[in-house]
């Protein structure tokens, strides 16, 4: 029995229900889902550690009003998150090597539309793969922070196995005791407990608390039939009433002070005809995207930037898009700054283009091929406000002023999406042990 409550508070006090998430889903930022155009933001934002994302696209209504299934669909999924790790929570707060946090930050996207329409309007289907992954840079403040939840955790861990210890111990020696005298037994015993292992605590903070806690147990039911049930209830009451540091540790690890920095890269391939035997890359890109969180007063603020390198493949354009423009290399470059506030964030974005191609200009009198520059820049700026419904679901909107249609040239520069993102998976409590 004694051995039996010992381990169930660990797990209550520390690690807590076992399928709460470590940290909360992010808006979806697939780089699958961005290469196809599905995302209109050039950005990427650190994502959350979930083994499998879902995302839909889509105003979700048609020009009548109706509602439609969405046509678009992006899916990313992290390998190393898929099974129970029980790696340890300082492990899981501090990889020891720079590969590690590669490893286990690595996600595969997928992303898929029905209706990827040619320049005489076929409408194809397309995919679009991609990879990313990140590394975290704490620092000496972070590292502070970190240690003082996980020593606050640590003494409400002891005060829980103290309490066991003595509520087992006084109920060996008096198996028909009344609740009354249990709640005597936490008189004498929780003052002096907690005092001594919460030393930011005063003694009559102390006594705050544990009268707290005796007001509540007073409230359950007894049976002395059923005493492991009561045990278990006394244990829980003192853990949420002295345990709720719990919540703030884990608010503060899913936006931990210091910098991130993500790597990204994705390929769009396309159907032409429909058939599975036969596609082609219009293009591909990679991301270099680094954001930092802020500490103290201004926590609430999330700074990023990205640099995103597009290669276009003239010859796709020139078969199946013969009347645009398109240049070979893009060069975006951007920030974004966001406002996290309880469950729904505001962002705003701002995205420079630079564009260049080699034109083929003829030929000189020996016969060499001569080529001549072209360049073009743009600008777009999104707005995004997101709700997360709970830590599994979170929806967004995005309005604003995308860049100029490389290609589909009638399709305008208005931003205007609502997009579902779903999450399956990842680390949970039961993930990490204790020590």
């Amino acid at each position: 029995m004694k051995k039996k409550l010992i381990v169930a508070s660990v797990f209550y006090c520390i690690l807590g229900f076992s399928q709460e998430k470590l940290n909360t889903l992010t808006t979806p930022t697939s780089p699958a889902a961005s290469i196809l155009g599905m995302q209109p933001s050039a950005q990427l934002k650190p994502k959350s550690y979930r083994a499998l994302e879902t995302a839909l696209y889509s105003n979700f209504t048609d020009s009548n009003g109706n509602s439609i299934i969405p046509n678009d669909f992006g899916l990313e999924f992290m390998p190393y998150w898929a099974v129970n790790r029980g790696i340890s929570l300082n492990d899981y707060l501090y990889p020891k090597t720079g590969m590690m946090q590669l490893v286990r930050n690595s996600s595969f996207s997928i992303a898929t539309t029905q209706k990827f329409i040619l320049q005489d309007s076929t409408e194809t289907k397309s995919i679009a793969l991609g990879y990313r992954t990140s590394l975290f840079f704490g620092n000496k403040e972070d590292q502070t922070i970190i240690d003082g939840y996980l020593t606050e955790l640590d003494n409400q861990l002891t005060i829980n196995n103290s309490i066991g210890k003595v509520l087992d111990k006084y109920h060996d020696n008096n198996e028909n005791a009344s609740k009354e005298d249990y709640i005597a037994e936490l008189q004498r015993i929780l003052p002096d407990v907690i005092y001594k292992e919460l030393k930011t605590k005063s003694k009559t903070e102390a006594t705050t608390i544990a009268e707290k806690i005796i007001e509540d147990v007073d409230a359950l039911e007894f049976n002395i039939e059923q005493f492991d049930t009561f045990m278990e209830s006394v244990l829980t009451i003192t853990r949420t009433t002295i345990g709720g540091n719990y919540n703030k540790f884990k608010s503060y690890i899913t936006a931990r002070q210091g910098l991130a920095i993500d790597f990204a890269s994705a390929v769009h391939i396309n159907f032409p005809d429909n058939n599975f035997e036969f596609s082609e890359v219009p293009k591909f890109a990679i991301w270099l995207s680094p954001s930092y969180n802020f500490s103290k007063e201004i926590s609430f603020l999330k700074a990023s930037a990205t640099v995103r390198y597009e290669r276009y493949f003239k010859s796709y354009f020139e078969k199946y898009f013969p009347n645009s423009v398109v240049f070979d290399h893009n060069i975006d470059y951007g920030v974004s700054v966001a406002g996290e506030f309880k469950k729904f964030t505001i962002e705003f974005e701002a995205t420079g283009r630079s564009s260049k191609s080699l034109i083929d200009a003829g030929q000189d009198t020996a016969g060499n091929t001569l080529y001549r520059k072209e360049n073009s820049s743009d600008f777009q700026y999104i707005g995004t406000f997101s709700y997360r419904v709970t830590d599994q679901i979170a929806v967004s909107y995005q309005l604003g002023s995308a860049f100029k249609p490389t290609f589909n040239v009638d399709s305008g520069t208005l931003i205007s999406l609502l997009s579902l993102n779903l999450g399956f998976g990842g680390p949970n409590k039961n993930d990490l042990k204790s020590k």
